[in-house]
């Protein structure tokens, strides 16, 4: 069986997964989710636990990419309001580039290649050889995804300097996403239907292209760093 199909039955079971648990639990969860005084008594019933699965989900999705991060934020915002929302996913965020950093760190080449693919990870060594940190910067501030927490931990650069990088520059779009989530308590029913699928959408769209997605931001970033040596 191929890679392609492999990846397509992957997302077949997602999605038939996801409907199933869909029509069992998904009308209790939109009454939950539509009645404010009941999600707010159910998230204090939870206490610290809460934050911290959320802390949790937002690292591991950083690390084995189950679910696009901005879901899980949005969710925090929906759940904590704007100010805790933006707090638990910055957290969760940094995290998760702590995690990712030491875990490649710790064992090597062999697990990053495991995780981002050979090629990907050839494509990138020569860019994150480097210390400097306005080179860092950029590599963060360029849409690259989770790929610069792994580099930087095969690389000699410092794990603070990455996590102050990733805080001044992915710090604010946590923000504005949870206080978008927090701002659909406010939409009617209908908005927030088309939002939830137009996520849905995009998500699977992330899932099923995503290997080209990669490939075409790697070619347009390394390219800029090595000037135009990359093939």
């Amino acid at each position: 069986m191929t890679e392609t199909w492999r990846r397509v039955l992957y997302l077949l079971l997602i999605a038939v997964v996801a409907g199933v648990l869909l029509w069992i639990y998904g009308p209790v969860l939109w009454e939950l989710a539509r009645d404010e005084a009941a999600l707010e008594q159910l998230i204090a019933s939870l206490g610290w636990w809460g934050p911290l699965a959320l802390v949790a989900i937002n690292a591991a999705q950083i690390v084995v990419a189950p679910i696009p991060g901005y879901v899980v934020q949005a969710v925090a915002g929906y759940l904590y309001g704007p100010l805790w929302g933006s707090v638990w996913g910055t957290v969760g965020l940094l995290v998760g580039a702590l995690l990712a950093m030491a875990l490649s760190r710790q064992f090597g080449r062999p697990l990053v290649q495991r995780l981002v693919g050979r090629e990907r990870l050839d494509g990138w060594e020569e860019v994150t050889l480097s210390t400097n940190t306005m080179v860092w910067f950029l590599i963060l501030l360029a849409p690259s995804g989770d790929l610069p927490y792994f580099m930087a931990g095969l690389a000699r650069v410092s794990f603070v300097k990455i996590l102050l990088l990733t805080l001044m520059i992915r710090g604010p779009t946590t923000v504005v996403v949870a206080a978008a989530g927090a701002g659909a308590w406010s939409l009617p029913a209908w908005q927030l239907v088309l939002i939830l699928a137009a996520l849905g959408v995009l998500s699977l769209l992330f899932f099923r292209y995503q290997d080209q997605l990669a490939a075409l931001i790697d070619r347009r970033v390394i390219r800029q760093f090595t000037g135009g040596k990359s093939s």
